[in-house]
């Protein structure tokens, strides 16, 4: 019985970190694929994986309960970042009491449930240096399939059905690329994200091959992300070249590694204007307006509705006491009690308003703190290690520390994957590194 017990232990256990590892790899293209709908919700590959995923931890730990260790002491020290996504979700479930809209409450805690799974079960199957890098890896060639996806679309115009312009919306903006995203802000913000790993690719790779492939992803997503018009995301380009020339560099090659970033941008926006040149002087025009303080307070252009938006989400919180508006209830409240004017726009546009008005100052202040803990895990772990095993703590370093800028450009974040997978990576990372600097 002890030797079937065991047998069955293993295998669930194996079971359980393919299901997570193809739940991790759905979450990249999220409901492009396709589901099965059941009422509102529909269930694509990620979400099921995700199901499952839970089934097969919750029968490891039936057949062993230390499959998973964890040990007594120093428990709320070492594990209080689940704890906190844990307690995010109990409060997300308990605000439905005062929710306006308690369907679209229902339909966001399930986002967040799928979200925080990813992002809190990384740890349990992400356990080592070698399984962190074989997620990495997927990351960058995912990255390389959408890239192709991109460009194809760019020459094309033809887009998965789940793009807004397979919806017929402004034909004219249909050669900017979404890959499997709704929108091309939010592929600009993928692209965002993969950017640090490619520079810390080219750094600790120098082998042929892999400088190839890495200089020309850089080349591929830099072009791209013009080609997206994304404002926001042109910014957290130029802060990301700053960051990493200047903080991420050693002393000494600062100058030099921040000379031939920013000689790549200008060639890549030359060559983009000589083949592209009006798409460029739209491009051009979009981002002169991020530097007209009057876009933002003046008229009913985006940037002024972005900023109404924090204005509302603002006053909802104050409303409610700090406590939110509560789960996926934004919307509702920008349609009815909106005190300044957003058109016909109700989504926030902003992770960080959303977050503190639908889940109240706590939740936010405990987002925070987790977050601020991650980056601070990723960049002491690039101090602390040397040669190819810095490119990941590098990498995520450097995208951690730019997400908070890119975090204002995509409508919602809340059921947008790639930023659980960052966290994922993130919270996995810190994990790891805390275990290898208990043990030395």
């Amino acid at each position: 019985m002890q030797i079937i017990h065991s047998v069955q232990t293993k295998q669930t256990t194996k079971y359980a970190k393919i299901s997570y590892l193809l739940f991790f790899i759905f979450a990249f293209w999220g409901p492009a694929l396709g589901g099965i709908p059941l009422g509102t919700i529909s269930l694509y590959p990620a979400r099921i994986f995700a199901l499952t995923s839970w089934v097969l931890v919750a029968a490891t730990l039936l057949f062993r309960r230390s499959a998973f260790r964890i040990p007594d002491r120093n428990f709320l020290l070492k594990y209080w970042r689940q704890i906190f996504l844990g307690a995010w979700l109990v409060w997300a479930v308990f605000s439905l009491i005062w929710a306006v809209d308690r369907g679209q409450g229902v339909r966001d805690i399930f986002n967040l449930f799928v979200g925080l799974s990813l992002a809190g079960m990384a740890p349990l199957f992400l356990t080592n240096r070698a399984q962190l890098n074989r997620a990495a890896r997927i990351w960058l060639i995912i990255l390389g399939v959408f890239l192709g996806m991109a460009f194809f679309e760019h020459f094309t115009a033809l887009h998965l059905p789940i793009s807004r312009f397979s919806q017929g919306l402004q034909p004219h903006l249909a050669y900017r690329p979404t890959a499997v995203f709704v929108n091309e802000n939010n592929f600009a913000v993928f692209i965002s994200l993969s950017i640090p790993f490619l520079l810390a690719r080219w750094r600790y790779f120098p082998a042929i091959k892999a400088r190839v492939l890495s200089g020309l992803g850089l080349f591929a997503a830099i072009y791209l992300l013009f080609v997206t018009g994304s404002r926001i995301n042109f910014l957290v380009l130029f802060f990301s070249v700053l960051i990493y020339s200047l903080l991420l560099t050693p002393r000494g090659k600062r100058i030099k590694v921040l000379a031939v970033l920013a000689l790549l941008i200008a060639c890549i926006w030359l060559l983009f204007g000589l083949t592209q040149p009006a798409i460029r002087g739209y491009v051009l025009k979009q981002f002169g307006k991020i530097i007209n303080p009057g876009q933002y307070f003046i008229g009913g252009g985006s940037l002024a509705i972005r900023v109404n938006m924090v204005r509302n989400g603002i006053v909802f919180l104050l409303r409610t006491w700090g406590r939110g508006v509560g789960a996926g209830n934004f919307e509702a409240w920008i349609e009815t009690a909106a005190a300044y004017d957003t058109g016909e726009i109700l989504n926030p546009h902003n992770w960080w308003i959303e977050l503190a008005a639908e889940y109240g100052v706590l939740v936010a202040l405990g987002y925070l703190a987790f977050f601020a803990s991650l980056l601070v895990a990723a960049w002491k772990g690039w101090k602390q290690t040397l040669g190819e095993e810095r490119w990941l703590p590098e990498a995520l370093s450097l995208a951690l520390a730019v997400f908070p800028l890119m975090a204002i450009s995509p409508n919602s974040l809340l059921d947008y994957l790639p930023h659980w997978l960052i966290l994922a990576l993130a919270l996995a990372w810190q994990q790891h590194f805390n275990k290898v600097g208990g043990e030395r």
